[in-house]
């Protein structure tokens, strides 16, 4: 099992999120996780761009690999551009580089000016988004020509210098499938384990086999989860830590209606401590935190992701150090 660390660079500044990107490497942490948002979900002390952010952290650090957790590579963005940025930082920082792919929220782009699409547009769209990335990664001159993206001869002059690797989030069926049949690997959240279990795993395989047959090979793909929590040696200041993010409990706000960070804090601000303690991994108890990996371990995952919303983060991190990943 390893471990990532994913710094909330939709809540923090720059400065902050480099800080702590510099403590995950230190303490033992070997992938870095950025969230690319626009807004964030929820007023925030301040936003980092991810882009710019994984460039920067990649002077800063030596081991640690670093992408994104995720890039909507589509409305906001042309993924054309998603593939020459990331080749230009693959290039740059040969093999630490990965690229994470999701199929956004409505947060992220209706404040750009998008609509919103339905969820199977949204799907085929970023079908599309993917290949373009790939066959600009992997050929000289794409034209392609789909329902939603044109190229026309178009190159990238500096390519990857080693293979990147695309982890595709799923929180659904589809996009699980998608994850097994384009994706290098799957992100999914701390979902229950009998939805991954009975509804995503089958159709992530589904989507690996369909993949041999399509391409004639296969090697193995990752499956990596991401655990929001929060920690103290207080319960009530773990829990309290939590409000921030308290808004995304609404289905209004995880069904992209609400996409203004101003709405989504009211809603927060308005939940009671003892749903936010039951929804996130609140906790002052190590058991709790190694519990909740060691799911993801039963069920074949071999990376955790941590989202730290503690309070004290140089405390989470001599924590983590010492009482969870000797455990794990």
């Amino acid at each position: 099992m390893k471990f990532g660390f994913h710094p909330l660079t939709d809540f923090y500044s720059p400065k902050k999120i480099l800080e702590e990107t510099v403590a995950a490497e230190k303490f033992g942490f070997e992938e870095i996780f950025y969230a690319d948002h626009f807004h964030p979900w929820t007023v925030a002390e301040g936003t980092s761009f991810a882009w710019t952010t994984i460039a920067s952290a990649a002077e800063r650090t030596r081991r640690v690999r670093l992408g994104t957790a995720v890039t909507c590579p589509m409305l906001r963005y042309n993924p054309a551009i998603v593939a020459q940025v990331f080749a230009s930082l693959a290039s740059t920082y040969e093999g630490r580089i990965f690229l994470g792919v999701g199929t956004g929220e409505a947060l992220n782009e209706v404040p750009v000016g998008h609509e919103w699409p339905k969820g199977s547009a949204r799907i085929e769209m970023f079908e599309e988004a993917i290949q373009i990335i790939k066959k600009l990664w992997n050929e000289d001159y794409v034209s392609f020509n789909g329902k939603f993206f044109t190229t026309k001869n178009a190159r990238l002059f500096t390519k990857p210098i080693q293979r990147v690797p695309i982890y595709i989030s799923a929180l659904g069926p589809k996009a699980a499938y998608l994850a097994g049949r384009l994706g290098d690997g799957w992100i999914t959240l701390n979902l229950p384990e009998d939805r991954i279990k009975n509804i995503l795993v089958p159709e992530y395989e589904r989507g690996m086999r369909d993949r041999i047959v399509e391409e004639g090979s296969s090697w193995p793909l990752r499956k990596i989860a991401e655990i929001v929590l929060s920690y103290d040696k207080d319960l009530d200041t773990a829990i309290e830590a939590c409000r921030p993010f308290a808004g995304t409990f609404s289905q209004n706000v995880f069904g992209n209606k609400v996409v203004d960070p101003r709405e989504i804090k009211k809603l927060g601000d308005t939940a009671d401590r003892s749903t936010i303690a039951e929804r996130m991994l609140a906790t002052d108890n190590e058991e709790k935190i190694i519990s909740a990996i060691e799911k993801f371990k039963r069920l074949g995952f071999d990376t955790v992701e941590v989202a730290s919303l503690s309070p004290d983060q140089p405390n989470f991190f001599r924590f983590f150090k010492k009482k969870v990943m000797p455990a794990i």
